[in-house]
């Protein structure tokens, strides 16, 4: 056991580690030397070798990686981190503000403004002042858990500084290189012969997602603050009454925050700010491509309230868009899982906005022949957002003699099929179509999709070009004996992929397989609002238009899509493989649900909690589960909550659970109640 000196030694160096990592990497003012940090380091890693009682989750020589992780856990927002909503010039922008006063009905409104930091957003939560969880924001409502990852970061609090510490605060930010450090990096990837990333955010966004925490490790990251989700306080006398005044409490909690941010005290200052930052942008430390807006004062957030989507009362005005003149070489199709074939232009190589673009999109027949692109031509190409490259113009004067008109294909250059014109678009008519098939396959284990992650598109895309994979259903049925005849499918790389089908057949959640199957005006809201309605997919396929008018974010387009989709043959036979390979997620209107109207339901007023990870299923599935039965799943814990499931690595919910005096169950007790034994 280590005596009351050498924990107290060890207590003291993690302080003051963690002291002059605040001073270096979010002050950029270092007290002292590199040698003496060092020494420092070094001590505290010898304690904690030769004294592993002493061992700390938010110890500061966790921040080099420890082991990979299994997999990414699912972990739910307890408050939703909503999108925000663009403005891509000022008179929207006035426009919005207009809006905003009308609403408070106040003339002059105070916004606290800040940069639009380019990279991956993360909620980081902390429980009496210690890192206890990290998640990407996902889709707003589920993210994934990736602590083992930003632990790692190095200007990131493991442990909040200060005397007035909430007792619970989830932080949301960016997770972000800088330009210096970003080139940097890959001047180092250049000279060691390994491959370079594209921008800052790429670089960020892949080292954070990854099960290795090495990785995030190595990558020089930064996580800068820019809002919370709750935050509780032990003393009503601490809360926060403004965005300025949680930004300046985040600072003095050891948060780095947006540079160049500011309070501005009305819409004009805003546009002021905004111009003042497109001319600054070039030399920020970071990449950024805008400025967001907030109403400073929480009450006024809270009184204006959310779209579906985003805060009415925040926007992000966007910079123009990046642009630069080059040749276009050539004209390449591609065909679409829904047959749409698609022009992209083969552009000579540019830099733009960070990136060199050799590719851009020329959205359609009818946009080339309205702009008479042409071969040869010198065009002008922008990054739309500073994200997809897209062609806007011709230079005429700089055509050369021999380029002609564009000729846009009457065929399928896949599969040689008639190729017609359906409304803006351009649609191959052959229903097997080869890239149909693979570019349907490649969208259903997408992100779009059931977000099938270890299932890799440029593997799907060999496995259905050589027709092992014809339809998504074909994904269930294959072994790891098939991967193994592919050069560069290594043992673990199979087992990986046959891993992620599995995890799939066992968790997706309905309305994820309904996205998947990639029907025409069907996105993820219009599918998750499907499988809030329908069983399963037999059931969903008997609807008629007029049932599916009735449901929201359901217009006739859309019903007339999902009806036709559901009576071809093809989608019959496709439900018939599912069925076989065993994959057939529910949905909202199961029997249980029925049960409950007739007051028979088993856990019917029932609220339930849960923490840690559950073996076989997400917490979103564990939460339908309960809801199909009658009771209700909860966020938050309180005293009306009747059962805390508590699976691996339970939080410190049971701790809250055993002063409130709830029951708390595990795993097993859970399924004993899902099947009525109570």
């Amino acid at each position: 056991m280590a005596s009351s000196e050498i924990i107290d030694r060890a207590a003291w160096l993690r302080e003051r580690i963690e002291h002059h990592n605040h001073r270096y990497y979010v002050l950029d003012d270092p007290e002292i030397s590199d040698a003496e940090y060092d020494a420092l380091f070094r001590e505290l890693a010898a304690l904690e070798a030769a004294h592993p009682e002493l061992d700390d989750a938010n110890s500061p020589t966790r921040r080099v990686g420890g082991e990979p992780a299994v997999g990414f856990t699912p972990y739910e927002h307890a408050l939703r981190m909503y999108s925000l909503d663009n403005a891509m010039a000022l008179d929207e922008w006035f426009a919005f503000a207009e809006r905003v006063s009308k609403g408070l009905g106040r003339s002059e409104v105070a916004y606290w403004t800040d940069p639009k930091m380019d990279g991956l957003a993360v909620e980081v939560i902390y429980e009496a002042g210690r890192l206890v969880r990290a998640a990407t924001r996902g889709d707003g409502h589920i993210g994934e858990d990736v602590t083992h990852s930003m632990r790692t970061v190095m200007n990131l609090p493991l442990v909040l500084r200060g005397p007035d510490v909430p007792d619970l605060l989830e932080v949301r930010g960016e997770v972000v290189m800088s330009n210096a450090d970003f080139a940097a990096m890959n001047q180092r990837r250049r000279e060691a012969g390994e491959k370079v990333f594209a921008n800052p955010r790429n670089g960020a966004a892949g080292a954070v997602r990854q099960l290795d925490p090495k990785v995030a490790a190595s990558r020089p990251l930064r996580f800068l603050a820019y809002g919370v989700g709750r935050v509780q306080w032990g003393s009503p006398l601490f809360a926060w009454t403004s965005q300025h005044e949680i930004m300046a409490g985040l600072a003095r909690l050891g948060f780095a925050v947006p540079p160049e941010a500011k309070l501005c005290g009305s819409a004009s200052e805003v546009a002021d700010y905004f111009t003042r930052l497109m001319e600054l942008r070039a030399g920020l430390p970071y990449e950024i491509d805008g400025v967001v807006a907030k109403v400073d004062n929480l009450e006024m957030q809270r009184a204006l309230g959310f779209t579906s989507r985003a805060p009415r009362w925040a926007l992000a005005l966007k910079f123009p868009a990046h642009q630069a003149r080059t040749m276009l070489r050539d004209i390449r199709i591609q065909v679409g899982r829904t047959g749409v074939l698609t022009p992209v232009a083969e552009l000579e190589p540019v830099p733009l906005a960070g990136v060199i673009v050799s590719n851009a999109t020329l959205h359609n027949k009818g946009y080339i022949a309205e702009r008479d692109f042409r071969i040869g031509d010198t065009v002008l190409i922008q990054r739309a957002g500073d994200v997809i490259p897209q062609v806007l113009s011709v230079d005429v004067g700089q055509r050369p003699e021999s380029a002609t008109p564009y000729e846009f294909p009457a065929i399928c250059p896949v599969c040689g099929g008639e190729a017609r014109e359906d409304g803006e678009a351009v649609r191959c008519t052959n229903p097997t179509c080869p890239a149909k098939t693979v570019q349907r396959i490649i969208h259903f284990v997408s992100k779009a999709g059931l977000d099938m992650e270890g299932v890799g598109r440029t593997w799907v895309r060999r496995l259905a070009e050589d027709g092992v994979l014809e339809t998504p259903a074909d994904l269930f049925t294959l072994d790891k004996t098939a991967l193994l005849r592919y050069e560069g499918m290594g043992d673990k790389s199979a087992d990986k992929f046959i891993e992620a089908i599995d995890r799939a057949r066992r968790t997706a959640p309905l309305w994820r397989l309904i996205a998947g199957l990639g029907i025409r005006h069907v996105g993820e809201q219009t599918a998750r609002t499907l499988a809030a309605r329908y069983r399963d997919l037999d059931a969903l396929a008997q609807a008629d238009r007029d049932e599916l008018l009735a449901l929201d974010d359901v217009g006739p387009v859309v019903a007339e899509s999902v009806h036709f989709f559901f009576r071809s043959e093809e989608t019959r036979s496709l439900l018939q493989r599912f069925r076989e390979a065993d994959f057939w997620p529910l949905g909202g209107q199961t029997a249980a649900n029925v049960a409950d109207a007739a007051g028979n339901a088993p856990l019917a007023g029932k609220v339930f909690i849960f923490t840690g990870s559950l073996p076989g299923m997400t917490r979103d599935q564990a939460k339908l589960l309960v809801e199909e039965r009658g009771g209700a799943a909860v966020p938050s814990i309180s005293k009306k909550v009747d059962y805390v499931v508590a699976g691996d690595k339970a939080g410190s919910k049971i701790a809250k659970a055993e002063k409130l005096g709830l029951t708390v169950i595990d795993f097993d007790g859970f399924m004993e109640l899902l099947q009525g034994q109570d």
